[in-house]
């Protein structure tokens, strides 16, 4: 720019300069008050503070010696004191995102960290609608609590809790939250204290939409029952693979996606939801004196789902009984069956899905243990009169019990349109399949890779 009349950008308001530098770090935005006299306090109206320390931190490589990182540490700690309480603050702080690693520093002069829940602390008003915090350590460290009246902003709308590598925040809600325009959950290794917890904090959020946690290694072994309680919650996601032994209820009358990862659970319940789209279960099941999992209490919740991804890591305790008397997936279009030992088990929701059209079975359902063809009697009524795509992906070398299902499906698949099998590297395959009666207008794809390959 060679003079003021080329400098176009300086002439915008102050709201939209505000918003342009709000989608910088807040250090990087700060820097543009030396351009000119014009941007001396620009960088202050955004109302939004954005920074990661990574810079500031003495890595294993030691590239950063230790004097450096304090120096740095220290820069870093008082530049964020001055936007909060000092003469560069910045009000009302509606936007506050901080990736925060610790280093030795933080051994040696800061042990305890109060820096950091006194700054959560001085953002948590009601101008606050995101905060999103996530720390990060590979050595022990303290535990962080999260102060109370972080559950206390009305208007916030994204909230995200994330400890990295090790479970480092935690926090209490004994009473009921007041999140009054939260949307968002994310917590990530995140310890709770008690069970009631999690049912506080819910109860709180009247209008939360999507809950995503993934807890850590600690935190929720003494807790018993897990609530997801509200009457908003349209997403719920859940994933952990090892570790907590206990029953999860759901309640969540408009919920319409559910991604659930757990493989110690001793129990699952949740109430029907008519809104339900998609379903992917990724469990596993515990044994003992403490019983199996109640495959009704299971599946009457998801009954309602239109589609359903099916995924068990252990053999699934299930008798012949309960299966016989599965509720009816009247809604159910599209069924992917991941690992799970008990074709019987599978067979039953085959069954029970009149309406089924896609069927894929994953690679994982033929590698997770040895099984024995036995055809499904009598014939799921989706074979006859719905099932059009049926998807087989399969490892290297395809098993009798695949030869055998595949053939099955050809032969009593009445509207079947097209079968993909993926890889097709068996020459008994091959040959039965070139050998077997044409079904109607099927179309048998050979693949090495989904969704490609040659036909038939």
């Amino acid at each position: 720019m060679m003079d003021e009349e080329q400098d176009r950008i300086s002439n915008f308001s102050d709201d939209v300069l505000a918003h342009i530098l709000s989608f910088l770090e807040l250090r990087d935005a700060f820097k543009t008050m030396i351009l000119s006299k014009r941007w001396e306090k620009v960088w202050t109206l955004t109302h939004s503070i954005n920074l990661n320390n990574k810079s500031c931190v003495r890595r294993f490589d030691q590239r950063l010696s230790l004097d450096k990182e304090i120096r740095r540490r220290t820069t870093f700690i008082n530049f964020i004191n001055g936007v909060l309480f000092g003469d560069n603050m910045i009000f009302p702080v509606k936007a506050f995102t901080l990736s925060y690693y610790f280093g030795y520093a933080d051994f040696i002069r800061h042990r305890h960290s109060p820096y950091l829940i006194k700054w959560v602390d001085a953002v948590s008003t009601n101008d606050l609608e995101k905060f999103d915090f996530s720390i990060s350590i590979d050595c022990t460290f303290p535990v962080l609590n999260m102060p109370p009246t972080l559950f206390q902003c009305q208007n916030l709308v994204t909230l995200s809790l994330e400890s990295i590598n090790r479970v480092l925040i935690c926090f209490h809600v004994l009473e009921t939250a007041c999140l009054l325009s939260l949307k968002y959950l994310r917590l990530v290794k995140v310890r709770f204290e008690e069970e009631n917890t999690l049912k506080n904090l819910l109860s709180g959020c009247p209008v939360l939409e999507e809950l995503y946690m993934e807890p850590g290694d600690t935190g929720f072994k003494s807790i018993p029952h897990f609530y997801f309680i509200s009457p908003s919650l349209k997403i719920l996601r859940w994933k952990r693979e090892e570790g907590f032994h206990g029953y999860f209820v759901v309640k969540a009358p408009k919920l319409e996606h559910l991604h659930f990862v757990e493989h110690s659970m001793l129990g699952f319940s949740m109430s029907v939801s008519p809104s339900l789209v998609s379903v992917v279960m990724d469990i596993g099941s515990s044994f003992g004196h403490h019983g199996h999992i109640s495959v009704k209490k299971l599946f009457q919740g998801i009954s309602n789902a239109q589609k359903l991804e099916w995924s068990t890591h252990r053999t699934f305790m299930a008798n012949k009984v309960e299966l016989d008397n599965l509720p009816e997936f009247c809604n159910l279009t599209h069924l992917k069956i991941g690992s799970c030992q008990d074709f019987y088990f599978v067979s039953s929701i085959i069954q029970h899905s009149p309406h089924l059209k896609h069927l894929i079975f994953d690679k994982d359902h033929f590698i997770s243990g040895p099984m024995t063809w036995s055809p499904l009697v009598p014939v799921p009524p989706c074979l006859v009169s719905h099932l059009e795509t049926v998807e087989i992906i399969a490892p290297e070398g395809q098993t009798s019990y695949e030869i055998e299902l595949i053939l099955y499906l050809l032969h009593e698949g009445k509207v079947l349109k097209k079968m993909i099998v993926t890889p097709f590297s068996c020459m008994d395959l091959r040959r039965k399949l070139w050998e077997s009666p044409k079904t109607g207008g099927c179309k048998i794809v050979f693949s090495d890779f989904p969704a490609g390959g040659t036909s038939r």
